[in-house]
């Protein structure tokens, strides 16, 4: 990705975000959440907290390798032999 594309999707991803911003605290906005609604409050606290806690709470798996026994065909393929032991 070269530095225009780069600065293109930067502004897009900042514009959107405003966006959403604006219309998640505007006062006439249908995605505010009314104050007379505690159980939704609520909910939506939790599912901020477990992104949080899924976020920064362990490191993903150390990734695994695995040697395969395969054998090339005439033309170029790889063809496994499950039937082979290892």
């Amino acid at each position: 990705m070269n530095n225009r594309e780069l600065r293109i999707v930067s502004i897009a991803v900042l514009v959107a975000a405003a966006v959403t911003w604006a219309a998640a605290t505007s006062d006439y906005s249908p995605l505010k959440p009314q104050q007379d609604r505690p159980v939704l409050r609520f909910l939506a606290r939790v599912a901020k907290l477990g992104l949080w806690v899924m976020a920064v709470a362990d490191p993903p798996p150390a990734q695994q390798h695995y040697v395969v026994h395969a054998r090339v065909d005439a033309d170029g393929h790889r063809v496994l032999n499950h039937g082979h032991g290892w």
